[in-house]
């Protein structure tokens, strides 16, 4: 099943209006400028007219771009209601319309769809009037759909009507509307037929001959309400005039009424279409032969209409009808009243009928309410990249959900991506409850760890990769298994195994092709590739990860984590020209991200602050991010804490508070980020010997497992506390020359940059020293070196040895040298190779050339 799921079309057109309809002059009055309103609201009971008033306005005014959605309960989702949505304003998008559609269906956070509307409202905003129809609006209840439908109200275009068609008040804030005069709301009083109307509506709408003395009984006792109307024309079919004046609707007790009047009068078959029927949104023949196999759709209908029955016709043309919403909550009840068992074979037959049309969305519906949850349940694992179907989860019951690992484990990343984090709990809860003896929990195994901060990392047992592999699951399943691992090798900074298994997620990720978790995986490799310090290997990634926006419209909302997470390898190699361009462009290209891109964009932000040294904002955006729950611990921020602590010259309160998390924590969770700023500390409170253990400590681990970037960062700390001991010359310019070796392949600049007040000294002092037998990219290197830490040969060369490059620049020998500044021949020798090594020549010429083109001269 590798077609993707649509959105029937059905649910988006207007129903037409019943032929000879009323023409509702007074209302139309009212709506006659309806393009001066920003929200027009319908609101009256059921049966009360607001469809056709709407629906006839727009067919007597030949109102064009009227886009039109009929809302039930399933659409009471943030993720349903927006796809349909952009389904039905397709037409209106352009060139962005594929795009936008792939967006809206891709995505799995919640917190993104603020950023998505954005994007909407801005392609929205055309020359012409759009004018969007939400029928039966009252079925939108949920709290976060409720909240981003104000956030579109808000902010769309002037061009944007929208138009609320309810039962009852719209659950929504529209008071600064009707402050601006952009609000216009039609109540059910003004929606009862006059009593001329109510004669026309019988007469010529609904075709009732009869006397009118009869005709005025019927409009008095409907008390102007059209549902009332149309509930007593189809009593009266083959009833006499006597008869109907015993009609009686009164209060509107519609169950008894239509059961005694209208139901009891239908033949056997004609109910049973009715009840059976009555379970589908919409129907048309090729639907109801799968549910009633031995009826003659075209006769029943016939039948029906004939009798005025509440039958709506949706398009003519293919022949699509649904119930009044009046007609179909009687009927109903009356399926609630057949054996369980029959409700459940006519669900199932539906869900089976709209899989055949690729209606999944009520595919899926159907097989939940006729309780074949395992069936609804491998229905929505066949398409892993759409979030609008995972939102059933919400609707299958627990005891259920646990029976089907791969469910369970798709649902739980899928909480876990739009941080649900108690749903999270409750299910790993349930499985380790009730699967805790089988091996398929192996795969459950600590994933609680993701949404509770009570764990020990060193208590995690990795799942080896073919145990992973052997386990009955499905690809996309096993992907978030591998990726959950990698996480916990990360955190245990054991890079090369973490990177071993996100690239298995990678592989059965492709296998499916699911984009959203291929570039996920990627992200995370890019990470650990950075704090590995292999920056070459990361740059390749990110071309891949570029590649794979620019190919695949679908995942154009990661862009800006791209963006976001790009920044950090600029910073690390001093490219700050690109690193503000991505930030600029993360920033940018979504107003309003997503909690978890904005947290990385605002840390990276500070960083790049702080190597600008406007170090107020910086610090500022450091007190921001630790008010998140995501670096409560400020441990977890060891990374920016660095530059904050040397500016606050390691004194106040957020010093001892990451001094009192990181002695608290486990030792297996510190981050080596983490221990390299708590040997900072330890160094400027003075305690060099604390400071070196922990500093060689790392230096080892970092060796044994190739960590490039904590290599040179332990480094140069090392450097900075053993400088001033004469006795370790030797052991600051070895450290300084491995430093070097490693950070000279991948560019790396930024550490330097950060002890940069010792690395001018080192390289004043120890020049020569560092620059024997270095290689040409090594050269080139510590060139970059002196330039970001604004080190130049002027400042390297000694004043002597500047005296010496005056003299030489005029053409004299050794010897005359010497004598002009009284010092002998060996020493200005001496001082000439000095010269030709940090000018990076090798004779006279090329030395008073590249002093002249240094400014030294």
């Amino acid at each position: 099943m590798n077609e993707q799921p649509i959105l029937m079309s059905t649910r988006l057109k207007m129903p037409e209006p019943r032929k000879d309809y009323i023409v509702r002059q007074q209302l139309f009055e009212k709506l006659k400028d309806i393009d001066q309103y920003s929200v027009i609201v319908a609101k009256g009971g059921a049966g009360t007219g607001k469809t056709t008033l709407i629906s006839s306005f727009v067919k007597e005014k030949a109102m064009t771009n009227v886009k039109w959605i009929s809302i039930d309960e399933g659409f009471n989702n943030i993720f349903m209601f927006w796809n349909y949505f952009v389904k039905a304003v397709e037409g209106e998008l352009g060139a962005s319309k594929s795009k936008l559609m792939s967006l809206f269906n891709f995505n799995f956070q919640k917190g993104n769809i603020e950023s998505l509307l954005t994007l909407l409202i801005n392609d929205l905003n055309i020359d012409e009037n759009i004018f969007i129809v939400l029928d039966d609006f009252y079925n939108i209840t949920d709290s976060s759909l409720l909240q981003s439908i104000e956030f579109f109200l808000k902010h769309m275009s002037d061009n944007i009507h929208m138009i609320l068609l309810t039962r009852q008040e719209p659950l929504l804030y529209l008071g600064a509307l009707n402050m601006e005069g952009k609000l216009l709301v039609i109540e059910d009083d003004d929606l009862k037929l006059s009593h001329e109307h109510g004669i026309k509506f019988l007469k010529d709408t609904l075709k009732l001959k009869l006397s009118p003395k009869i005709l005025d009984f019927m409009d008095e006792i409907s008390e102007g309400w059209i549902g009332g109307l149309q509930l007593i024309a189809a009593a009266a079919s083959g009833r006499n005039e006597s008869q109907i004046k015993n009609f009686n609707i009164k209060d509107k007790l519609i169950n008894e009424y239509v059961t005694k009047e209208i139901y009891d009068g239908l033949e056997r078959e004609e109910k049973e279409f009715l009840v059976v029927t009555s379970i589908l949104p919409y129907f048309n023949e090729q639907i109801c032969s799968r549910l009633l196999s031995n009826m003659n759709f075209t006769d029943i209908l016939g039948k029906l209409q004939d009798k005025n029955i509440m039958i709506i016709c949706i398009d003519e043309k293919i022949g699509v009808y649904r119930y009044h919403n009046i007609l179909k909550e009687y009927l109903n009840n009356r399926f609630k009243e057949l054996d369980r068992e029959k409700q459940i074979m006519f669900h199932l037959k539906a869900a089976e009928a709209f899989r055949d049309i690729n209606d999944y969305n009520e595919c899926i519906s159907q097989f939940i309410i006729g309780e074949d949850y395992n069936s609804a349940m491998n229905f929505i694992l066949n398409f892993p990249g759409n979030a609008a179907l995972f939102s059933y989860a919400d609707m299958i019951p627990d005891k259920f959900i646990i029976k089907n690992a791969d469910f369970a484990y798709q649902c739980f990343f899928y909480y876990f991506a739009n941080m649900e984090f108690e749903k999270c709990s409750k299910i790993y809860n349930n499985v380790k409850m009730n699967m805790s003896d089988d091996l398929i929990f192996s795969a459950f195994k600590y994933a609680n760890m993701f949404v509770e901060d009570t764990f020990k990392i060193n208590e995690v047992d990795t799942i080896q990769i073919d145990n992973i592999e052997r386990l009955p699951l499905l690809a996309a399943t096993k992907a978030y298994i591998f990726i959950k691992e990698a996480y916990f090798l990360y955190v245990k900074c054991k890079y090369a195994e973490a990177l071993s298994y996100v690239d298995k997620a990678v592989d059965y990720s492709a296998k499916q092709n699911n984009l959203y978790i291929v570039f996920f995986c990627f992200s995370i490799k890019s990470q650990i590739l950075e704090d590995m310090g292999d920056l070459n290997e990361c740059i390749e990634l990110y071309k891949r990860m570029q590649k794979m926006l620019s190919d695949n419209e679908s995942i154009f909302m990661l862009n800006s984590s791209f963006y976001v997470g790009i920044t950090g390898l600029y910073l690390k190699q001093m490219n700050l020209v690109e690193a503000k361009s991505c930030l600029e462009n993360a920033i940018n290209l979504i107003p309003e991200i997503n909690f978890s891109v904005d947290r990385g964009y605002k840390y990276n932000v500070a960083e790049y602050k702080f190597i600008k040294e406007e170090n107020d904002e910086a610090i500022n955006i450091v007190h921001e991010l630790m008010e998140t729950i995501s670096y409560k611990n400020s441990v977890y921020m060891a990374g920016l804490l660095r530059y904050m602590f040397r500016v606050i010259k390691f004194a106040g309160d957020t010093v001892e508070k990451f001094k009192l998390c990181y002695e608290t924590m486990e030792e297996s969770r510190r981050s080596l980020d983490s221990k390299l700023l708590y040997a900072d500390l330890f160094f400027h409170r003075g305690e060099d010997k604390e400071a070196l253990m922990i500093i060689d400590d790392i230096l080892k681990y970092a060796r044994r497992y190739g960590i490039k970037l904590k290599l040179v960062q332990a480094s140069l700390l090392k450097i900075s506390i053993i400088y001033n001991n004469s006795e370790k010359k030797r052991d600051v310019i070895n450290l300084f020359r491995e430093a070097l070796f490693y950070s000279s392949k991948n560019s790396m600049l930024s550490p330097y940059h950060f002890e940069r007040e010792t690395v001018r000294k080192l390289i004043s002092d120890y020049d020569k020293d560092i620059r024997n037998e270095m290689s040409e990219d090594q050269k080139l290197h510590y060139k970059q070196i002196m330039d970001i830490c604004d080190i130049n040969s002027k400042s390297i060369l000694s004043e002597r040895e500047l005296d010496v490059l005056k003299e030489l620049a005029k053409g004299l020998s050794n010897k005359e040298i010497g004598q002009q500044l009284s010092i002998s021949l060996a020493t200005v020798k001496t001082h000439i190779i000095n010269i030709y090594g940090k000018l990076q020549v090798n004779n006279r010429i090329a030395a008073v050339d590249a002093a002249k083109e240094q400014n030294l001269l």
